[in-house]
Parts: structure tokens; sequence; C-alpha cells
């Protein structure tokens, strides 16, 4: 197949594909959208300069309608050049990068869908059959369709666990995204990919821009409508050292679940904290002024505060347990 160029508008591949632009194009290969004459739909179209092994991987990958998150194969084959191509749905919507580049703060509702979608697909990808390591969770191979719902569009990078070092080149993966031992060439698990997922998710919550500061300083800002949980798990996601990772894309979410919840709760009592302190201040001043018989009043309002702070400390040591006891049954899962 002649080489072509990146301009091509309305020309005709395979008597049967209308090119109309390129969406994409990497070390390896372009990607292209197009018409199915024959069929009037929209396709994508991508084109490797070389077929290896990993073609035959991204293949088999695609071809499991499994998972609802990758983009469905409707053919695929090799020229007589050695270039090889892939037919797939094309799927509408931005990348989550461009995505993030216009909508500067997610609602904490819509952070917390995409950390369940996320970590769902995980959890399918690990666990089938074959066992399969993503490797390249990033912004940009992520697209946010018009209903907010995520779909991956490249499974380039993607491997058969146990088959990585097959496939292994120098390094894999992007900066920022890639975990440290998958960005140096050492063998790699299913914690690479939760590196990626916590790398994603700190990318939303921040901004991309900020990701590669707090990755070194673990520091993830108190965002307003953020809970602190929901940030820690992140932090758990993006330890450098694997071991301290989540095992399982399954662990993770059983505790970002569990940390929406107790954010929700602490939200609730720092509100309830917040509205005891107007009121006492408020009592107090009106009895010294007004009613200074009524000091016992403001002495009631003072104990009720102190319960909650009481209360407030109780949680916080119970859950500090209880996230110790979490911690070593993980890595124990592992």
């Amino acid at each position: 197949m002649a080489e072509r160029e990146v301009s091509c508008q309305a020309c005709v591949w395979f008597d049967r594909y209308e090119i109309k632009e390129i969406l994409g194009e990497g070390g390896t290969g372009r990607v292209y959208l197009a018409r199915d004459m024959r069929l009037g739909r929209p396709v994508a179209i991508k084109i490797l300069e070389r077929v290896t092994e990993q073609f035959e991987e991204e293949i088999a990958l695609l071809q499991r309608q499994s998972f609802r998150m990758l983009p469905a194969v409707f053919d695929a084959w090799v020229e007589e050049s050695g270039e090889g191509v892939i037919v797939m749905e094309y799927v509408e919507g931005q990348n989550l990068k461009e995505y993030l580049a216009l909508h500067r703060q997610i609602p904490e509702r819509q952070i917390y869908d995409w950390g369940v979608q996320l970590g769902e697909f995980l959890d399918k990808l690990h666990n089938g059959n074959p066992k399969v390591l993503y490797r390249d969770l990033k912004p940009e191979n992520i697209m946010v369709q018009p209903d907010k719902t995520l779909r991956f569009v490249d499974v380039g990078a993607a491997v058969r666990l146990g088959a990585e070092r097959s496939f292994q080149r120098k390094r894999v993966g992007t900066p920022g995204y890639a975990a440290p031992e998958q960005w140096e060439g050492k063998s790699v698990d299913e914690r690479a990919d939760i590196y990626g997922l916590g790398a994603v998710l700190c990318a939303v919550m921040e901004g991309e821009e900020k990701l590669k500061s707090q990755v070194f300083s673990g520091n993830l800002t108190e965002k307003s409508g953020v809970p602190e949980g929901m940030r820690r798990a992140v932090r758990r996601c993006l330890s450098p050292e694997r071991e301290k990772r989540y095992a399982t894309a399954r662990a993770f979410l059983t505790d970002w679940r569990q940390y929406k919840r107790a954010g929700r709760g602490r939200i609730l009592m720092f509100r309830m904290e917040e509205i005891l302190k107007i009121g006492f201040l408020y009592a107090a001043v009106y009895i010294i002024w007004y009613r200074p018989e009524c000091l016992s009043l403001a002495g009631h309002f003072l104990m009720g505060y102190l319960w909650l702070k009481a209360a407030e400390w109780i949680y916080r040591v119970r859950n500090e347990k209880w996230e110790q006891k979490r911690s070593v049954w993980c890595r124990s899962a592992g």
C-alpha cells in the first residue's frame, strides 16, 4: 500500500472507505475517520506501518465484545506492503485530554463515576481469559462520550499477563502516567495499570499540568467537593513502590466506594460543626447583651460543641484503624 498523505481528503481506500480526516498519529501509525460506503456508517481506520506480534494482540483484545468500553472491530488484515489495517467502531466524543482543557473543574460526582468506570474496566481486563494488562492509561486514549461515559480507543500497548516480556520494548507507556517500573523496562503486573488509573484520576481532579509535581510530592490539594478519602485512594494508586499500591482493581473499587461514603460523612460532620459554631457565637452574644440570666443556655451550646468534637475524634481514630487492617488485607491478597 503506497504511502498516503496526511491531508488526503475525500479519497477512497480499499474500494470501500471514504477518508474524511486524520484523527491521530503516533510512532507506529495513524488513525483516520472514514465513511463505510457500503453500510453508510462512520468508522475509524488504524494503519500500522509495521506489523508485529503486538498487532495480533490488539485485534484479539478488540474482538472481545464483553468489554463495553472498547470499540468493536469490523475488519483487520495485513497488506502486501507489510502494513497492518484495523477497521473499527468510531467512538464519538472528545478525548479526555481535550475535555479537561475545556472543563477546568470536574464535579465530584463525575469524578466518582469515572473512577468506578475505569476500575470496573481494569477489573474485567485483569480477570478475563486470558488476563490482559493495558499498560497505557492516559487521557488521550480515553474518549468522553456525549452522555459522559468513557470509552477506550487505543489498546496498542495491551498484552496478555505473563507475556509482557515478549513484547517489551525499552520503554512502554507515557511519562507521568506509566508506573516507574514500567517506564524503566522492568517486569510489570496489574499494579502498573493501577498506577495509570491513579494518574488519570489525579489529572481529572487537579488538572494535567499539575500531575507531574503531584506524582512526586503525593500532595493532592483539597479541592472543594472532592472527599479527602478519594484523594487518599488516588495517592495510594500513585505510590512509587508497587507493593504499597492496591493489589487489584477490585480492591481499589472497594475503597473508592467506601471512601466516597466516608467523605460524605466527613462533609456532613463539618457542616454540622460550622452550624453549631455560628449558633453558639450568636447565642453567646445575644445572652451576654440581652439575657444574662440565660447563661446556662450558652453552657448547653458549649457542651454540644464538645460532644461533636469528641465524636469526630472517635470517628477518625476508628477509620484509621480500619484503613490499616484493609491495607494489610490488600497486600496479602496480591
